[in-house]
């Protein structure tokens, strides 16, 4: 979200035209490119960024394409006028942002596949993530006989619920 920012940023300064419209356009595709990109459980950190990157994108450009103004004042107006010139594409940003929260939130929760437990194992709806995991091999604490019937049991354990022992 950052990187599209700044790009509309650049443009706008070469351009040499005040924070607006093509700043604005910019940070709301890059929100939503962010927000899609994000793993569903991390997509609520996205909700402050646009407002936050407009802000310093607008005050960047603006003391770029107008270095006429050297007082404070002058500067304080001027940053007040960029700030706002973007307040309505900041807003449909965040609620780009908090929508695509909430129905990603709400999807989590209603799939059965896919629950915060195996986000935790590393395993999601589509299957285990990167290498294929194997069942850790039972730890005998027993002597004799009894180790028998425990690695039977684990076997049986192991072939119920799909997994088999690559022996």
């Amino acid at each position: 979200m950052i990187g599209g920012t700044a790009f509309g940023a650049l443009v706008t300064a070469v351009a040499g035209s005040e924070p607006g419209l093509a700043l604005g356009f910019f940070l709301v595709a890059s929100t939503a490119c962010a927000v899609l990109a994000v793993r569903p459980r991390a997509v609520y950190l996205i909700i402050p960024v646009p407002a936050l990157a407009y802000v310093v994108a607008a005050i960047l450009v603006g003391q770029i394409v107008h270095q006429d103004g050297t007082s404070l004042t002058a500067l304080a107006v001027g940053a007040a006028q960029w700030i706002a010139s973007g307040f309505v594409a900041m807003i449909i940003a965040t609620v780009i942002a908090i929508v695509t929260t909430a129905v990603r939130q709400l999807r989590s929760r209603r799939d059965p596949r896919y629950s915060a437990a195996q986000v935790r194992a590393g395993r999601s709806r589509h299957g285990p993530a990167g290498a294929t995991r194997r069942a850790a091999p039972a730890r005998p604490q027993q002597r004799g006989a009894e180790l028998d019937v425990g690695a039977a049991a684990t076997t049986a354990f192991l072939e119920r619920h799909g997994e088999g022992r690559n022996d």
